[in-house]
Protein backbone atom coordinates (compact mmCIF):
# COMPACT_ATOMS: atom_id res chain seq x y z
CA UNK A 1 0.00 0.00 0.00
CA UNK A 2 1.42 3.39 -0.97
CA UNK A 3 1.88 6.11 1.65
CA UNK A 4 -0.55 9.03 1.59
CA UNK A 5 0.74 12.28 0.10
CA UNK A 6 2.60 14.30 2.70
CA UNK A 7 0.75 17.60 3.28
CA UNK A 8 2.43 20.96 2.87
CA UNK A 9 2.84 22.75 6.20
CA UNK A 10 3.01 26.45 7.07
CA UNK A 11 3.27 28.24 10.39
CA UNK A 12 0.87 31.18 10.81
CA UNK A 13 1.92 34.03 13.12
CA UNK A 14 -0.01 36.86 14.70
CA UNK A 15 1.38 40.40 14.92
CA UNK A 16 5.16 40.26 15.38
CA UNK A 17 6.11 43.94 15.77
CA UNK A 18 9.71 43.27 14.81
CA UNK A 19 10.14 39.80 16.31
CA UNK A 20 10.99 38.29 12.95
CA UNK A 21 14.22 36.44 13.72
CA UNK A 22 12.44 34.89 16.74
CA UNK A 23 9.74 33.70 14.32
CA UNK A 24 12.33 31.94 12.16
CA UNK A 25 13.98 30.52 15.28
CA UNK A 26 10.60 29.15 16.36
CA UNK A 27 10.16 27.63 12.90
CA UNK A 28 13.46 25.80 13.26
CA UNK A 29 12.51 24.55 16.71
CA UNK A 30 9.16 23.35 15.33
CA UNK A 31 10.92 21.31 12.64
CA UNK A 32 13.38 19.88 15.18
CA UNK A 33 10.77 18.98 17.79
CA UNK A 34 7.92 17.80 15.57
CA UNK A 35 10.06 16.33 12.77
CA UNK A 36 7.95 18.04 10.12
CA UNK A 37 9.33 20.00 7.20
CA UNK A 38 7.86 23.48 6.73
CA UNK A 39 6.97 24.97 3.35
CA UNK A 40 6.76 28.56 4.58
CA UNK A 41 5.47 31.01 7.17
CA UNK A 42 2.50 33.40 7.00
CA UNK A 43 1.95 36.53 9.08
CA UNK A 44 -1.14 38.72 9.51
CA UNK A 45 0.38 42.21 9.40
CA UNK A 46 2.11 44.53 11.86
CA UNK A 47 5.27 42.65 11.04
CA UNK A 48 6.93 45.87 12.14
CA UNK A 49 8.47 46.41 8.73
CA UNK A 50 10.76 49.32 9.54
CA UNK A 51 14.14 48.43 7.97
CA UNK A 52 15.31 51.93 8.87
CA UNK A 53 14.68 52.55 12.60
CA UNK A 54 14.74 56.29 11.93
CA UNK A 55 11.39 55.85 10.14
CA UNK A 56 9.53 54.18 13.02
CA UNK A 57 6.03 55.48 13.61
CA UNK A 58 5.36 57.05 17.00
CA UNK A 59 3.76 53.97 18.58
CA UNK A 60 6.55 51.65 17.42
CA UNK A 61 9.18 54.11 18.62
CA UNK A 62 7.54 54.24 22.03
CA UNK A 63 7.51 50.43 22.34
CA UNK A 64 11.05 50.10 20.96
CA UNK A 65 12.33 52.33 23.76
CA UNK A 66 11.25 49.58 26.18
CA UNK A 67 11.94 46.48 24.06
CA UNK A 68 14.65 46.31 21.37
CA UNK A 69 12.92 43.32 19.72
CA UNK A 70 10.60 45.88 18.10
CA UNK A 71 13.56 46.79 15.84
CA UNK A 72 14.03 43.26 14.52
CA UNK A 73 13.40 43.94 10.81
CA UNK A 74 16.47 46.20 10.75
CA UNK A 75 18.53 43.02 11.37
CA UNK A 76 17.60 41.53 7.99
CA UNK A 77 20.62 42.74 6.08
CA UNK A 78 23.91 41.19 5.02
CA UNK A 79 25.90 42.97 7.72
CA UNK A 80 24.22 40.85 10.41
CA UNK A 81 26.56 37.84 10.81
CA UNK A 82 24.18 35.86 13.05
CA UNK A 83 21.29 36.11 10.58
CA UNK A 84 23.61 35.54 7.60
CA UNK A 85 24.99 32.31 9.08
CA UNK A 86 21.52 31.09 10.04
CA UNK A 87 20.00 31.68 6.61
CA UNK A 88 22.97 30.07 4.84
CA UNK A 89 21.93 26.76 6.38
CA UNK A 90 18.20 27.20 6.84
CA UNK A 91 16.03 25.67 4.12
CA UNK A 92 15.58 28.37 1.40
CA UNK A 93 11.99 27.21 0.83
CA UNK A 94 11.00 28.65 4.22
CA UNK A 95 10.05 32.26 3.51
CA UNK A 96 7.84 34.48 5.63
CA UNK A 97 4.91 35.90 3.62
CA UNK A 98 3.24 38.90 5.26
CA UNK A 99 0.70 41.61 4.54
CA UNK A 100 0.99 45.21 5.69
CA UNK A 101 -0.82 46.16 8.86
CA UNK A 102 -0.99 49.68 10.26
CA UNK A 103 2.50 49.67 11.82
CA UNK A 104 4.84 49.37 8.83
CA UNK A 105 6.91 51.65 6.61
CA UNK A 106 4.21 51.76 3.94
CA UNK A 107 6.13 54.14 1.71
CA UNK A 108 9.06 51.73 1.56
CA UNK A 109 6.77 48.80 0.74
CA UNK A 110 5.11 50.75 -2.08
CA UNK A 111 8.50 51.72 -3.49
CA UNK A 112 9.58 48.07 -3.59
CA UNK A 113 6.34 46.80 -5.10
CA UNK A 114 6.62 44.64 -8.23
CA UNK A 115 3.61 45.45 -10.36
CA UNK A 116 3.35 42.03 -12.01
CA UNK A 117 4.21 39.88 -8.98
CA UNK A 118 1.75 38.82 -6.25
CA UNK A 119 4.62 38.82 -3.73
CA UNK A 120 8.16 40.16 -3.62
CA UNK A 121 11.20 40.07 -1.27
CA UNK A 122 11.89 43.08 0.94
CA UNK A 123 15.13 42.10 2.71
CA UNK A 124 18.73 41.22 1.86
CA UNK A 125 18.24 37.52 2.54
CA UNK A 126 15.07 37.20 0.43
CA UNK A 127 13.26 35.67 3.42
CA UNK A 128 10.63 38.37 4.01
CA UNK A 129 8.11 38.43 1.15
CA UNK A 130 5.30 40.97 1.05
CA UNK A 131 1.97 39.72 -0.32
CA UNK A 132 0.57 42.36 -2.62
CA UNK A 133 -2.58 44.19 -1.64
CA UNK A 134 -5.65 42.54 -3.14
CA UNK A 135 -3.66 39.88 -5.01
CA UNK A 136 -3.56 36.08 -4.89
CA UNK A 137 -0.36 34.05 -4.59
CA UNK A 138 -0.40 30.40 -5.67
CA UNK A 139 2.26 28.33 -3.94
CA UNK A 140 3.91 25.17 -5.36
CA UNK A 141 1.50 22.95 -3.40
CA UNK A 142 -1.42 24.68 -5.14
CA UNK A 143 -2.48 26.59 -2.03
CA UNK A 144 -3.92 29.99 -3.03
CA UNK A 145 -3.29 32.82 -0.56
CA UNK A 146 -5.05 36.20 -0.80
CA UNK A 147 -3.88 39.25 1.11
CA UNK A 148 -5.51 42.56 2.02
CA UNK A 149 -3.53 45.33 3.68
CA UNK A 150 -4.49 47.87 6.32
CA UNK A 151 -7.26 48.58 8.78
CA UNK A 152 -10.79 49.92 8.52
CA UNK A 153 -11.56 53.64 8.64
CA UNK A 154 -15.32 53.56 8.00
CA UNK A 155 -16.93 51.64 10.87
CA UNK A 156 -18.75 53.72 13.52
CA UNK A 157 -16.06 52.81 16.05
CA UNK A 158 -13.10 52.89 13.65
CA UNK A 159 -9.96 54.33 15.15
CA UNK A 160 -8.45 57.54 13.88
CA UNK A 161 -5.84 56.68 11.24
CA UNK A 162 -3.03 59.13 10.71
CA UNK A 163 -1.29 57.26 7.86
CA UNK A 164 -3.42 57.14 4.67
CA UNK A 165 -1.55 54.05 3.40
CA UNK A 166 -2.70 52.16 6.52
CA UNK A 167 -6.37 52.33 5.44
CA UNK A 168 -7.91 49.38 3.57
CA UNK A 169 -7.80 50.08 -0.16
CA UNK A 170 -11.30 49.59 -1.57
CA UNK A 171 -9.98 48.80 -5.06
CA UNK A 172 -7.78 46.05 -3.63
CA UNK A 173 -10.76 44.64 -1.72
CA UNK A 174 -12.89 44.70 -4.88
CA UNK A 175 -10.26 42.68 -6.77
CA UNK A 176 -10.61 39.86 -4.27
CA UNK A 177 -14.36 39.66 -4.88
CA UNK A 178 -13.73 38.32 -8.37
CA UNK A 179 -11.51 35.29 -7.89
CA UNK A 180 -11.27 32.12 -5.81
CA UNK A 181 -8.65 31.37 -3.18
CA UNK A 182 -8.18 29.01 -0.25
CA UNK A 183 -6.87 31.30 2.49
CA UNK A 184 -7.46 34.99 3.22
CA UNK A 185 -4.92 36.92 5.30
CA UNK A 186 -5.90 40.37 6.57
CA UNK A 187 -4.82 42.57 9.45
CA UNK A 188 -8.30 43.91 10.15
CA UNK A 189 -11.30 41.79 11.21
CA UNK A 190 -14.63 41.42 9.42
CA UNK A 191 -17.27 43.88 10.66
CA UNK A 192 -18.59 43.00 14.13
CA UNK A 193 -16.36 39.92 14.47
CA UNK A 194 -14.55 41.31 17.54
CA UNK A 195 -16.59 44.37 18.58
CA UNK A 196 -19.91 45.65 17.32
CA UNK A 197 -19.46 48.57 14.93
CA UNK A 198 -15.77 47.78 14.40
CA UNK A 199 -14.00 45.94 11.60
CA UNK A 200 -14.33 45.97 7.84
CA UNK A 201 -17.44 45.51 5.72
CA UNK A 202 -15.14 44.86 2.75
CA UNK A 203 -13.60 41.87 4.50
CA UNK A 204 -17.05 40.61 5.48
CA UNK A 205 -18.17 40.81 1.86
CA UNK A 206 -15.06 39.03 0.57
CA UNK A 207 -15.58 36.16 3.00
CA UNK A 208 -19.30 35.93 2.31
CA UNK A 209 -18.94 35.97 -1.46
CA UNK A 210 -15.74 33.94 -1.99
CA UNK A 211 -16.03 31.61 1.05
CA UNK A 212 -12.34 30.72 1.42
CA UNK A 213 -11.60 27.69 3.55
CA UNK A 214 -9.66 29.69 6.15
CA UNK A 215 -9.29 33.37 7.05
CA UNK A 216 -6.79 34.90 9.50
CA UNK A 217 -6.47 38.36 10.99
CA UNK A 218 -4.61 40.04 13.86
CA UNK A 219 -4.63 43.66 15.09
CA UNK A 220 -6.82 43.18 18.19
CA UNK A 221 -5.77 42.29 21.73
CA UNK A 222 -8.80 40.16 22.54
CA UNK A 223 -11.01 37.60 20.83
CA UNK A 224 -14.07 39.70 21.73
CA UNK A 225 -17.21 38.08 20.35
CA UNK A 226 -15.43 35.95 17.72
CA UNK A 227 -17.10 32.78 18.97
CA UNK A 228 -20.41 34.23 17.71
CA UNK A 229 -19.15 34.83 14.18
CA UNK A 230 -20.81 32.52 11.65
CA UNK A 231 -19.89 31.76 8.05
CA UNK A 232 -21.28 29.19 5.65
CA UNK A 233 -17.85 27.66 5.00
CA UNK A 234 -14.97 29.83 6.17
CA UNK A 235 -13.22 29.12 9.46
CA UNK A 236 -12.15 32.48 10.87
CA UNK A 237 -9.16 32.81 13.21
CA UNK A 238 -8.00 35.79 15.26
CA UNK A 239 -4.24 35.57 15.81
CA UNK A 240 -2.90 37.10 19.04
CA UNK A 241 0.46 38.80 18.68
CA UNK A 242 3.63 36.81 19.34
CA UNK A 243 5.59 39.36 21.32
CA UNK A 244 7.27 37.06 23.88
CA UNK A 245 5.54 38.87 26.71
CA UNK A 246 3.25 36.17 28.13
CA UNK A 247 4.12 36.08 31.83
CA UNK A 248 6.72 38.64 30.85
CA UNK A 249 8.85 36.33 28.72
CA UNK A 250 7.19 33.49 26.75
CA UNK A 251 5.40 33.12 23.42
CA UNK A 252 1.72 33.96 23.76
CA UNK A 253 -0.85 31.11 23.62
CA UNK A 254 -2.53 30.71 20.19
CA UNK A 255 -0.15 33.25 18.61
CA UNK A 256 1.28 30.60 16.26
CA UNK A 257 -0.36 27.64 14.57
CA UNK A 258 0.13 25.10 11.83
CA UNK A 259 -1.71 25.27 8.52
CA UNK A 260 -1.70 22.03 6.53
CA UNK A 261 -2.74 21.65 2.92
CA UNK A 262 -3.32 18.37 1.09
CA UNK A 263 -5.64 17.24 -1.72
CA UNK A 264 -7.13 20.74 -1.92
CA UNK A 265 -8.09 20.86 1.76
CA UNK A 266 -6.61 23.44 4.14
CA UNK A 267 -6.77 22.93 7.90
CA UNK A 268 -5.42 24.87 10.87
CA UNK A 269 -4.73 24.33 14.56
CA UNK A 270 -2.83 26.33 17.16
CA UNK A 271 0.45 24.97 18.42
CA UNK A 272 0.28 23.48 21.92
CA UNK A 273 0.40 26.15 24.61
CA UNK A 274 2.77 24.12 26.78
CA UNK A 275 5.22 23.89 23.87
CA UNK A 276 4.95 27.61 23.13
CA UNK A 277 5.54 28.41 26.80
CA UNK A 278 9.03 26.89 26.47
CA UNK A 279 9.97 29.38 23.75
CA UNK A 280 11.09 32.56 25.49
CA UNK A 281 12.81 35.89 24.98
CA UNK A 282 15.74 34.35 26.88
CA UNK A 283 16.30 31.22 24.78
CA UNK A 284 15.06 31.98 21.24
CA UNK A 285 18.55 32.86 19.94
CA UNK A 286 19.70 29.32 20.73
CA UNK A 287 17.69 28.15 17.72
CA UNK A 288 19.65 30.46 15.41
CA UNK A 289 22.85 28.55 16.21
CA UNK A 290 24.10 25.48 14.37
Amino acid sequence: MSNPIEPSRFLVFGDLHGRVLPAFALARRYMDDFQHQLDGLFQVGDLGYFPDPARLDSASRRHAAKDSLELGVSEFHGANPVAAKFFERFDPVVRLYFIAGNHEDHERLHQQRRVHDPAWPVDDFHRLWCLDDGRILTLPSGLRIAGLWGIDADAPKARRIRTPHAVINKSAATRLLNDDFDVLITHESPRDAIWFDSGSLEISEIIERRQPQLAFFGHYHTAGRLDQYLSRRTKLYWMPGMELQHHGRTAEPNSVGILTHAAGEAQYESLPSDWLSEFTRDNWMFWLEW
